[in-house]
C-alpha cells in the first residue's frame, strides 16, 4: 500500500511539474471531448476534477456533455472553480463552456448544426465552441461553413479561437495517414450507408481548408514539430491514430500563442476516448 501511494505521489508531481510552469499571466484554454460527460460516472468526475485543477485553465471547452442541465454543469464547473458556465442544449451531444470570467453575448446554434456550437464572449475573446457530424464529409462542409459566416460577422482584428471536435483531419498530418488506415475507413463505409466521411475514396481535408482559408491558424503546429494524436486514448485504442480535435485562432490571437499540445497523460488515457487540447496564450503580446 504504501508503495502504490508514493508511486501515485509521484504521477501527481511529475504532472504538476508539467502543467505549471506557466507564469500567472498566462491565460490557458483547454478543449475536450469528455465521451458522454465523462460517462456521467462520479469516480471518472473526481478523477478528472483533480486533473483540471492542477492545469488550472481560464477557459474549458466541453463536447459530448450529455446528461447535464445548466444547473448540475454549474455545480460541477464550481468543482475546477469555474463559476460561470453555459450549454448548448438538453439533449443529445452538447457542447458546453466553463470559465473563471463572465462568458457574454451567448448565441447556441443548433439548427442546420449536426450537434450545435455555441459562440461567446469571453475576457474580450470570441470563442466558438463546436462538434461537428462523425458521419459525413459533406455535413461538415455544410457546419464549416455556418461557423465561419457568423464569425465573418465580427470586427476586423478580434481575437477569435474557433475549437472543439471537427470529426475532420488536416493536411498538414496527411503523412501520419496510412493506406490501411483508408482501407478500414472504406470497409466501414462499405457496410453502413450513412457513414460518408471519405471523399470520393479518399480521405477529405476540405473542413479544415476552409477554415484555413478564411485566415485561421492551427495552433498545433505553430509550436509542435512532431504529429500528436488527439483520438483514440489507450483505453479506446486502435492503429487508426487520428488528430481531429483542434484550436484554430485569428491572427490577432494566434501571435500571443506561447504553447499548444494535445495531453497525453495517465489520467488522460483513461478518461475519454479523445485526448484534450491546451493551448497557453500571452495576452499582453
Amino acid at each position: 500500500m504504501k508503495k502504490y501511494i508514493f508511486s501515485a505521489c509521484l504521477l501527481w508531481l511529475g504532472f504538476f511539474s508539467e502543467y505549471n510552469t506557466a507564469s500567472a499571466q498566462d491565460f490557458k484554454v483547454l478543449s475536450y471531448n469528455v465521451l458522454k460527460g465523462l460517462q456521467q460516472d462520479s469516480l471518472v468526475h473526481q478523477e478528472y476534477f483533480n486533473w483540471v485543477k492542477e492545469i488550472d485553465p481560464d477557459i474549458v471547452a466541453y463536447q459530448e456533455m450529455n446528461d447535464f442541465t445548466q444547473a448540475s454543469l454549474e455545480t460541477f464547473a464550481a468543482k475546477y472553480n469555474h463559476p460561470y458556465s453555459i450549454q448548448s442544449k438538453l439533449t443529445g451531444f452538447p457542447v458546453a463552456l466553463s470559465s473563471k470570467y463572465p462568458i457574454t453575448n451567448v448565441k447556441k446554434v443548433v439548427d442546420n448544426m449536426w450537434h450545435a456550437f455555441i459562440y461567446a464572449n469571453i475576457n474580450g475573446i470570441h470563442v466558438f465552441v463546436i462538434h461537428f457530424s462523425p458521419f459525413d464529409h459533406k455535413k461538415r462542409g455544410e457546419e464549416i461553413k455556418n461557423v465561419l459566416a457568423h464569425a465573418a460577422t465580427l470586427p476586423k482584428n478580434e481575437k477569435v479561437l474557433i475549437m472543439g471536435d471537427f470529426n475532420s483531419v488536416s493536411k498538414l498530418d496527411e503523412a501520419n495517414y496510412t493506406v490501411a488506415m483508408v482501407k478500414k475507413m472504406q470497409e466501414s463505409e462499405a457496410k453502413a450507408s450513412h457513414i460518408r466521411n471519405l471523399n470520393n475514396g479518399k480521405i477529405d481535408y476540405s473542413v479544415i481548408a476552409q477554415i484555413e482559408h478564411a485566415g485561421f491558424q492551427d495552433t498545433f503546429w505553430l509550436t509542435n514539430k512532431a504529429f500528436k494524436h488527439s483520438i483514440p486514448t489507450k483505453k479506446y485504442g486502435s492503429a487508426n491514430l487520428k488528430r481531429i480535435d483542434f484550436m484554430f485562432a485569428s491572427p490577432e490571437i494566434a501571435k500571443m500563442v506561447k504553447s499548444s499540445t494535445i495531453i497525453h497523460d495517465v489520467h488522460t488515457d483513461q478518461m475519454s476516448d479523445h485526448y484534450p487540447v491546451l493551448v497557453t496564450f500571452d495576452l499582453k503580446k
